[in-house]
């Protein structure tokens, strides 16, 4: 254990005052002892958790870089398949010790219109200890639930689990989920011409085209609205064919997918016999999508891939 401390006096003025003071224990502690996540969280009497996001958070700021290995070593995991249970004592011991789970608390009472019991504030609780979310992202989460009007505490567990194994561990991450949930999706279906909710495979199609493919909401409109025109149906496997040839292709806005569209309709009139006058040629009009060809779709096997898809999801 190092004799003594030496902090900077920019460090004392400009970081002490901005981080969350569970944070500057860490860090001070860390420091001392040079100790594991586990001595250090034993030490404080907080999770190991807590001790690896402080961690990052001070890794962030530039400060603790030898720990980046024992971070990533470290890093917090779903091991556990079933939520830990935890006493009234050994909750209270630890909202004595932590200003934000206080505050959670609170809030989430504020959000669902209730007072917790012992075991919605265990289940709370677990999101941070058990999943690993920060105390922001389970407001996040909590957000996003209720104004869908999920109030449910296991509704609300299962989202958590997703989101962590989706690894949703960040207030950016959290808000891209809600913001692509609320807009994308819906602007998506509506293209479809439905008006619900997606399930589950027909999400993981639209996280494809726009998180994946990183095609414009625009492009991936059209193709689900031509999807309807060709087909009469919200055909996900289709508009997946569609899209999948025009990523392949280097679409990259409507005017690319304009241009495909005229090559086809060039190469289709250079392949048709005409009758040309004597001695005139016909004009030839090139791009660069003249030599793409697109597809015509077997609907029939289109639609075994699309229940082969559902299936597997």
């Amino acid at each position: 254990m190092a004799d003594e401390i030496r902090l900077s006096k920019n460090f004392i003025e400009t970081e002490l005052p901005a981080a969350p003071p569970l944070y500057v224990s860490v860090y001070l502690m860390t420091v001392a002892t040079g100790g594991t996540a586990a001595e250090v969280a034993a030490k404080l009497g907080v999770t190991e958790t807590d001790v690896l996001y402080a961690w990052g958070y001070w890794k962030g700021k530039g400060y603790l870089q030898e720990t980046e290995e024992k971070q990533t070593k470290q890093q917090p995991k779903l091991i556990a398949s079933q939520r830990p249970e935890y006493s009234p004592a050994e909750l209270a011991v630890y909202m004595q010790k932590s200003e934000s789970m206080k505050k959670l608390i609170q809030s989430a009472q504020q959000k669902l219109g209730k007072m917790l019991n012992h075991n919605d504030m265990s289940m709370l609780f677990s999101f941070h200890d058990w999943l690993g979310l920060p105390i922001d992202v389970i407001e996040l989460l909590l957000s996003y639930c209720t104004a869908n009007g999920h109030c449910g505490m296991r509704y609300i567990e299962k989202v958590a689990i997703g989101w962590a194994e989706e690894g949703i561990n960040t207030e950016d991450r959290a808000v891209e989920y809600i913001e692509l949930r609320k807009t994308g999706f819906r602007n998506i279906m509506k293209a479809f011409g439905q008006n619900r909710l997606p399930v589950a495979a027909e999400e993981n199609y639209m996280k494809t085209w726009l998180q994946e493919y990183k095609l414009p909401m625009d492009v991936v409109q059209m193709a689900c609205e031509r999807t309807v025109m060709q087909t009469g149906k919200a055909s996900f496997a289709y508009a997946e064919k569609i899209l999948k040839s025009w990523k392949d292709a280097g679409v990259k806005s409507i005017s690319d997918v304009e241009e495909l569209d005229k090559a086809f309709a060039a190469k289709k009139a250079q392949n048709a016999p005409t009758e040309q006058p004597a001695g005139q040629a016909a004009p030839k009009k090139q791009n660069r999508f003249i030599n793409y060809t697109q597809s015509e779709w077997d609907f029939a096997e289109l639609e075994r891939l699309e229940r082969e898809q559902r299936e597997k999801w």
